[in-house]
């Protein structure tokens, strides 16, 4: 009895214990599920967080630049007539005290520099130091004896005495009021040219975010010669005597009467082509990274900014390829990096990071919203309205609804021809249409820089 006593308590625990252990493993299942689950929803939370709070720091960032933008244009606006903003294909800067600015029209190829000069100027003739200067003698010249001064006084009486008398011949003579006016205007031409001298010499100096003047290899002086930054006073000095000078008076909203003096500078007649060719290399790289094709890239980015390095819109969009830091800056971001992160102006001004990002959206256009689209030819011409307007407005204009499968079989069913004068005809908003048509009829002159 003894020896089957642990036998049958054996026998028991064998039976019991499969029972018991399985209870065991469906409750451990059941728990991990639930543990898996409070992670999922716990990251999901975390991750909805993070995006909310990076997206809060655009909100924020696009406030501010709003505030400031106005702030200054409020500031601009007691000086000078007329308010001049940045646009897409159009550089603009002032000075720090807002009495110059200079402009570059990337588009046209031509330089604008503008200086304002206070109408009421006080006569310098009439400054104590210009009589304090005239007393002091110069080192090294020797004084006039009593009778060379006598001499001298005399010669001075009889040359006044002959100007009143070709003055009293000629009737008309010149008050004290007309002389004041001459050396006004002579002093205010003075200023003006000084003024325009520096702004067009700074301009001429101003760098790109990579490191190279903006303007570099785009202006020649009149012996075709580049002017560059060791050479850009001088050339800004001749230019600026020899120019015509436009000039406009007006009273400003600070009471006081200004005259705005211009000049405008051309630029190189194949301007557009030099600044192509100084972002070729990070065009044909990135281009080649995401699998798009590099004259579309080029023409995209003549169509956004005329390759403005410092270009921004009023949405705004920044740089090259005018990426809109909370839509497809962002989205470009995270379709290349995997992860979401706030970027703004300074970081989407600089070449590199934009040529990314802007071909980084168009592959992700090309590749994963048209992947359905058979052929790069018709991808291409969904994909480049779609980069101005966005895919459902596309996909809108082919069926109707903003749905992307039905959209690419219906591109695909058309031949390229048919696709481009349906997209031409039925895009809802112009813009899209004329962008569409820019982009496709530049394309091809880029085939050589390409490599084509």
């Amino acid at each position: 009895m003894n020896i089957n006593s642990p036998i049958r308590i054996f026998l028991v625990f064998s039976i019991l214990f499969p029972v018991y252990s399985q209870d065991t493993f469906e409750e451990f299942i059941k728990q991990q599920q639930q543990a898996q689950q409070q992670a999922f929803e716990d990251e999901l939370s975390e991750f909805q967080n993070y995006v909310a709070e990076v997206t809060s720091q655009y909100d924020a960032y696009e406030q501010k630049q709003a505030r400031e933008f106005e702030a200054f244009k409020k500031e601009v606006e007691e000086k000078w007539q007329d308010f001049k903003a940045p646009s897409k294909k159009e550089y603009v800067e002032y000075d720090d005290d807002l009495d110059s600015r200079a402009s570059v029209d990337f588009e046209k190829g031509e330089i604008t520099v503008e200086v304002i000069v206070e109408e009421d100027i006080p006569d310098p003739v009439s400054q104590p130091v210009n009589k304090v200067e005239n007393t002091i003698p110069k080192p090294g010249k020797k004084q006039p004896s009593k009778l060379q001064e006598v001499a001298q006084k005399k010669k001075k009486v009889n040359e006044q005495k002959s100007l009143k008398s070709i003055i009293e011949k000629t009737e008309t003579p010149v008050s004290q009021k007309e002389k004041s006016q001459q050396r006004s205007s002579a002093v205010k031409k003075e200023i003006s040219d000084q003024k325009l001298q520096r702004k067009l010499a700074d301009i001429l100096k101003t760098k790109g975010d990579d490191g190279k003047t903006m303007l570099n290899k785009q202006v020649v002086d009149k012996k075709g010669k580049t002017v560059t930054p060791a050479t850009a006073k001088a050339y800004a000095s001749k230019l600026v005597a020899n120019a015509p000078v436009a000039t406009k008076t007006y009273k400003a909203k600070d009471g006081k009467k200004r005259t705005v003096y211009t000049v405008k500078v051309p630029m190189k007649s194949d301007h557009i082509n030099t600044r192509a060719d100084r972002y070729k290399q990070e065009v044909l790289k990135q281009s080649k990274r995401f699998n798009i094709d590099p004259i579309i890239a080029f023409a995209v980015m003549e169509t956004e900014s005329a390759f403005n390095p410092k270009a921004k819109s009023h949405i705004p969009a920044y740089g090259l390829m005018q990426l809109v830091p909370k839509s497809g800056a962002r989205d470009a971001y995270l379709y290349v990096y995997k992860k979401d992160k706030f970027l703004d102006g300074d970081y989407l001004y600089k070449p590199g990071n934009n040529i990314e990002l802007g071909c980084a959206y168009l592959a992700k256009i090309r590749h994963q919203y048209f992947k359905s689209i058979k052929d790069d030819e018709r991808a291409y011409i969904c994909a480049v309205p779609a980069y101005n307007t966005g895919i459902g407005n596309v996909a809108k204009a082919l069926v109707n609804q903003a749905k992307l499968k039905p959209a690419s079989q219906k591109a695909n069913s058309m031949s390229p021809d048919q696709l481009y004068k349906k997209l031409h005809k039925d895009l809802k908003y112009k813009e899209a249409r004329d962008y569409l048509e820019r982009v496709w009829s530049r394309k091809d002159k880029y085939a050589k820089l390409a490599g084509k």
